[in-house]
């Protein structure tokens, strides 16, 4: 598998001292193998060859240190999820995409609720995802 370069968008990383502590949380992953972050462009680049879970975990792991990453809520009307199977579906499809780190779909009220990390996955590629399923998601204003 080809390794991808994600990029994270820190906030509250403002030295060198908050970078490392950043930089030593990152390593710890297994799944990622290069990490570096800047912390004068409040960044980190992470390279794996899973980077859809080297995100997530990457996340967890910046948390932890105490520090945050900057990220979106996506809102979506939805068509065709009529079931708790369907949200299981779409929820997996999603959840496979780089940067996308928790997906609540909400049957009843056809809507969902994307969390992604800012920057990283666009709302045409999170509907182009579902395309292959027949489920649709449509950008609500918020």
């Amino acid at each position: 598998m080809d390794n991808t370069t994600i990029t994270l968008p820190l906030l509250e990383v403002h030295s060198p001292q908050c970078a490392s502590r950043v930089e030593k949380a990152i390593r710890t992953i297994p799944v990622i193998t290069a990490v570096d972050v800047d912390s004068d462009a409040h960044v980190a680049h992470l390279t794996s060859s899973e980077p859809a879970q080297a995100v997530k975990e990457a996340v967890a792991a910046v948390r932890q240190a105490g520090y945050q990453v900057d990220t979106d809520q996506r809102h979506f009307s939805t068509t065709g999820i009529t079931c708790g199977g369907c949200a299981k579906s779409v929820t997996t499809v999603l959840s496979a995409l780089p940067g996308v780190l928790a997906v609540d779909v909400d049957v009843p009220n056809n809507t969902a609720t994307v969390e992604v990390v800012k920057g990283t996955v666009s709302d045409e590629s999170l509907a182009a995802a579902l395309m292959p399923t027949g489920y649709r998601l449509l950008p609500q204003a918020v």
